[in-house]
């Protein structure tokens, strides 16, 4: 059964003993992460208990395929259900590992519970279309960050503190956390330390306090891409690839300005006016970025825009599918947009 991330702990708690499997999965690893240690806290279990709690690694399943039906069989004579945790999340899961865990969890008469935490498979994936169906499965997928979560939980930091921001600047300072849920959650205890020690705080200084490189080198991307620099937007790419998770993030950041720059041409009748528009637009544009939205409103074309946002949703989809390389389609993508805004500047 299908259930979303934020109605996945009281599901739970409402839910627990009619559930044999519970499937986490989706770029955003630290939800990932997130939601399994808050199933194991909300079913009590022993993680140290060896006899009724099992650990499986991807290497460990991997090596020795028949590790998990093993498991599941054997039950402690001291306990009424066995606990496996199997961890695939830095694993390619194949044709082969599907078929193992499938075949294992047909198996309905066993007093279990297994717990699988997975990487971005795709909502196509055998495993995923197969515990969506099943009434003694919870499936949650874990992607993007709420972005709604992260503001709301800002603004009641500003209570529990008693200092007092406009909604544009929490809008903006939110903008400023990662695609990462756990990433989130300790700046968010960071940010709570921070205003417990420090009296006087303006927005200068908790813009500055809660800036991470990941988001910076996510912007450095899309802003290096859009100014025709390839080499250096593709060189970021790679920089950060292998350890940020945040393909839908990039996609929806590139999706983001040109929303932007669309909305800056509706207002603006002359370009003589774009300056005025920024200046008013909501949700605000920071002071610094005035003059690269001026630029890029001058650069792009209302077709460009469109062209470009339809290739965004197909780009989003075919990320979100796992049936795709997703670095081979985000470099694509960066290539032939900065090649585009290059050639643009030169006419």
């Amino acid at each position: 059964m299908k259930i979303k991330s934020e109605n996945f702990e009281d599901y739970i708690k409402n839910n627990y003993k009619k559930n044999k499997i519970i499937f986490l999965y989706g770029s955003n690893f630290g939800l990932v992460e997130l939601l399994y240690n808050k199933s194991i806290k909300l079913l009590n279990i022993n993680i140290a208990d060896p006899f009724n709690v099992s650990k499986i690694n991807g290497d460990q399943f991997k090596e020795n395929p028949f590790i998990l039906i093993n498991n599941i069989n054997t039950l402690s004579m001291f306990s009424e259900k066995k606990f496996i945790l199997l961890d695939l999340l830095h694993v390619t899961i194949n044709k082969n590992i599907e078929s193992i865990i499938l075949d294992t969890v047909v198996k309905e008469d066993l007093n279990y519970i297994l717990i699988i935490k997975a990487g971005n498979i795709g909502s196509q994936n055998k495993l995923v279309k197969h515990f969506e169906k099943l009434t003694t499965s919870i499936i949650t997928a874990c992607y993007e960050e709420n972005s709604g979560k992260i503001k709301s939980e800002i603004r009641n930091l500003f209570l529990k503190h008693k200092v007092s921001f406009s909604d544009d600047f929490i809008i903006y300072l939110s903008s400023k956390f990662g695609s990462d849920s756990l990433s989130n959650k300790m700046e968010i205890e960071k940010l709570d330390s921070f205003l417990s020690n420090n009296n006087n705080v303006s927005e200068n200084s908790l813009t500055k306090f809660i800036t991470s490189s990941e988001d910076i080198n996510l912007t450095q991307i899309v802003k290096t891409c859009l100014n025709g620099k390839t080499e250096v937007s593709l060189f970021y790419l790679d920089k950060i690839y292998e350890k940020s998770n945040s393909n839908i993030i990039l996609i929806r950041m590139f999706g983001k300005h040109f929303k932007t720059i669309e909305k800056i041409l509706l207002l603006s009748q002359h370009e003589n006016n774009f300056s005025n528009t920024i200046d008013n637009i909501k949700p605000p544009i920071f002071f610094k970025d005035k003059s690269f939205f001026i630029y890029q409103c001058k650069l792009w074309s209302y077709k460009n825009i469109s062209l470009i946002q339809k290739r965004l949703i197909d780009l989003e989809l075919k990320t979100k599918s796992g049936l795709y390389p997703e670095k081979t389609l985000l470099s694509q993508f960066i290539l032939s947009v900065s090649v585009l805004a290059r050639n643009k500047a030169r006419t």
